[in-house]
């Protein structure tokens, strides 16, 4: 994911559900036909994924709503139960999208409501946000604009812990809570060379439901 972060003319994007692989495709490749375009850098995973829990969501915002936010980076895939502010934030990316809806309703039981954002653009919710700083700097002003993160959390959520989950290098979402200046958990995988299932694996780096709940609790704590 860093690598993808750090090629010059090249969007790193990393969708969970077919729908917003649909949609960033589309994207990239009417990016690339532009002349001052780049290219579409996908990592991709080959598990199956339930895509229940997206289409009930675009059935809920509607498909043209939804895929503004996806292009744009990220989208809200899991909000706090009706009626209830969101106590932290769990932001996720690619494959484990579904462990982290998961971990949010193990959190729910426990009476404790998280936010589930779908990064599925790291490269472009750091891009708006870089961009707006430094234009800032250049300028010599102050801003408020942090790119699309400043749609994706109200100002009432800008500050609640944030818990970071990817199955690549843990630090290429860690910046996520130096935006707003809230604490941050991030888990991924930061070792190499292991073989085994996908449950394993997880167990592993952390990446299991039950897990995430820990994190999560560390986070609030």
């Amino acid at each position: 994911t860093s690598l993808g972060l750090e090629l010059p003319n090249m969007t790193y994007a990393e969708p969970c559900f077919a729908r917003t692989l649909d949609w960033l495709i589309c994207n990239g490749l009417d990016r690339l036909s532009q002349p001052d375009g780049d290219s579409m850098y996908l990592r991709l995973s080959t598990r199956p994924i339930d895509q229940t829990p997206f289409e009930e969501l675009m059935t809920k915002r509607g498909a043209d709503a939804l895929r503004a936010d996806v292009l744009a980076g990220g989208y809200r895939l899991c909000e706090p139960s009706q009626g209830r502010t969101a106590d932290l934030v769990i932001a996720a990316t690619g494959s484990v999208v579904p462990e982290a809806f998961a971990a949010a309703k193990l959190l729910e039981a426990e009476g404790i409501n998280a936010l589930v954002l779908d990064i599925c653009s790291p490269d472009r919710i750091y891009r708006g946000w870089r961009t707006a700083q430094q234009n800032a700097t250049r300028n010599g002003v102050t801003t408020r604009d942090v790119g699309h993160l400043g749609v994706l959390l109200d100002e009432s959520e800008r500050r609640l812990p944030i818990l970071t989950v990817q199955d690549s290098a843990s630090h290429s979402l860690a910046w996520l809570g130096s935006v707003f200046g809230a604490r941050t958990v991030p888990v991924g995988v930061d070792e190499f060379g292991q073989s085994g299932t996908i449950a394993e694996l997880y167990g592993t780096f952390d990446l299991l439901p039950e897990q995430l709940v820990n994190a999560a609790l560390l986070a609030l704590s």
